[in-house]
């Protein structure tokens, strides 16, 4: 099973967990997660099944649309990681308390592996089940030791061995983005201590930040040979810091101007679409606390629902869609209604096993 890093979640997290415990919630990124979320979901959906041609024969515009370009939306999920871990260094830096690079970066990793790792095993059992009903293109052999120590270690993409599952790079990604940001939370503390106090250390980690997320947009994001690596996307990333840093601050009207200018060369040097919904999500955040009594109107009960469980949902979608298919292709449907009704369902499961998967292992 060959995955195209170009057609997973290039973004969402699914949405990805947060990256510190919030006291107030924050609607606009619950709203930006199921947006995004969802998303991802039907775009798998809409590429690896066989549902999808016929739907897409029926509404080709919308449809297509989001198969295309529904990998966009990662995006979203890059600013809002940026964003959370920037929140949870800030505060550290603000009350004196240490970087402890190593325990911060233990604790993502598990948080993270822990729902991945059954989420994996779950895809091999369901991808196995499904080749006893029908083969088909997503269907792959069993994994060997090596490909499984690769995604328990998530250097699946360093060590070039073949996906388990859509959008598995991802969580890599994450990992390694936290990761560069705690370090120059380290370094930002480090540097505070030892300059006779002329840069305070949340000024430093900003610097730092917005430094790397230059380099990134002007550089290293027009290369995708880079795209196993965190540099790729830091551009991202580091608005998000930026766009807390001015929510924080009161700097909303600043940091825009800053966002809309580095994005404007970026684009003027190298056009790329996804830039636009980078911009668009920074830009929200900065504002989400004056649009907060808004959003939250929409953010109630089955939406901030669909927001807790949004990692699980992108990390269980793809097996059950291996299996769904396997059915699918047994049970030689071929009616536009008949395949609806096979999307909505799998759809509709991928959710509920998120659910489960959240409250079972991610909640945990």
């Amino acid at each position: 099973m060959k995955i195209a890093r170009g057609t997973c979640f290039q973004s969402y997290t699914a949405s990805l967990p947060t990256h510190a415990v919030r006291t107030v919630r924050n609607s606009t990124i619950d709203l930006l997660k199921v947006f995004a979320s969802q998303i991802i979901v039907i775009h798998h959906l809409l590429l690896y099944t066989p549902m999808s041609p016929v739907l897409q024969a029926k509404w080709p515009d919308l449809l297509g649309f989001i198969a295309i370009e529904g990998r966009y939306v990662v995006q979203i999920f890059l600013v809002i990681g940026g964003f959370l871990t920037a929140q949870s260094l800030f505060n550290m830096l603000k009350k004196g308390r240490k970087v402890a690079v190593w325990p911060l970066f233990k604790k993502r990793f598990l948080r993270l592996a822990k729902p991945f790792w059954v989420a994996i095993a779950v895809a091999v059992l369901l991808g196995w089940l499904g080749s006893k009903i029908a083969v088909h293109d997503e269907i792959s052999d069993l994994p060997s030791v090596t490909q499984l120590l690769a995604h328990v270690f998530l250097l699946h993409d360093i060590v070039e061995v073949e996906a388990l599952s859509a959008g598995v790079w991802y969580v890599a990604i994450d990992l390694q983005l936290y990761a560069v940001l705690v370090l120059l939370g380290w370094l930002s503390q480090r540097l505070g201590q030892q300059s006779d106090r002329w840069i305070k250390p949340a000024h430093a980690l900003l610097l730092l930040a917005c430094a790397m997320a230059v380099a990134s947009l002007l550089v290293w994001n027009r290369n995708a040979e880079h795209d196993e690596w965190a540099w790729y996307f830091f551009g991202a990333y580091g608005l998000g810091v930026l766009a807390h840093w001015a929510q924080r601050e009161g700097k909303v009207v600043w940091g825009s101007v800053m966002i809309l200018g580095v994005l404007g060369i970026a684009l003027s040097i190298e056009w790329r679409e996804r830039l636009l919904l980078t911009g668009a999500t920074a830009l929200l955040l900065i504002n989400s606390a004056r649009i907060e009594r808004f959003v939250a109107l929409i953010v109630q009960g089955p939406v901030r629902w669909l927001g807790d469980i949004s990692y699980s949902v992108f990390l269980i979608h793809y097996g059950l869609a291996v299996f769904a298919s396997s059915v699918v292709i047994a049970l030689e449907l071929s009616s536009f209604a008949e395949m609806l009704a096979a999307f909505v369902l799998t759809w509709a499961l991928s959710v509920a096993a998120g659910w489960v998967l959240y409250w079972g292992v991610e909640r945990g």
